[in-house]
């Protein structure tokens, strides 16, 4: 297994114009997600002023100028109105890990940036912050006031490791990410402001 190497970034990197070449090297896989038991209805469906959270998140993805983006899970309809690709979660029981062995196992670019679909006030700087690993890494981890493992950028290089911890039964991201090369950056927590309930809208 590989050495735990986490680095907290606390200082934002300067924002600059990322150009389509560099958007071309990530896709972008938006897990959406299990039953919603607490939420009580899918969370993708759920509104703000009137719009969903997947329009809202698929918007601000398209704003960014990346070009392979995906909802990976969920209702092929919802892919279809919002313009994007489908992808059928192969192991719907098995949490964000198996959404992220599916997007890993249809991407073909060099990295992977994930999100959850209860982030819909993410920004066009929080992702071009994420989607920058730096050499030495394999993950890039959203950090608030707390690591935000669904919020991350992954190499593609770290496939057939993942694909063996989840054959031998593993199913948390954030074990997986102690076992990789992994880097932490500072973004705001407005923008990753996590929707559980439904009182979390208010």
């Amino acid at each position: 297994s590989r050495a735990l190497r986490a680095v907290f970034d606390s200082v934002r990197p300067q924002w600059r114009y990322k150009s389509s070449f560099e958007m071309s090297e990530v896709s972008v896989a938006v897990f959406a997600g299990g039953r919603s038991l607490r939420f009580g209805s899918p969370k993708i469906n759920a509104k703000v002023n009137g719009r969903e959270f997947g329009e809202i998140i698929f918007n601000t993805l398209k704003s960014s100028q990346f070009e392979n983006v995906f909802l990976v899970g969920g209702e092929p309809s919802d892919a279809l109105r919002w313009g994007v690709e489908y992808l059928d979660d192969e192991f719907p029981d098995s949490g964000p890990l198996g959404a992220l062995v599916t997007a890993m196992r249809m991407t073909q670019s060099k990295k992977l940036l994930i999100l959850p679909c209860d982030v819909p006030f993410i920004d066009v700087q929080t992702l071009e912050t994420l989607m920058s690993i730096n050499a030495d890494f394999d993950v890039r981890v959203a950090n608030t006031d707390s690591p935000q493992w669904l919020c991350s950028t992954w190499r593609l290089e770290v496939k057939d490791f993942l694909e063996n911890e989840f054959a031998r039964g593993q199913r948390a991201i954030h074990q997986i990410c102690g076992l990789l090369k992994t880097e932490f950056v500072q973004v705001s927590n407005d923008s990753l402001r996590n929707i559980n309930l439904i009182t979390d809208l208010d």
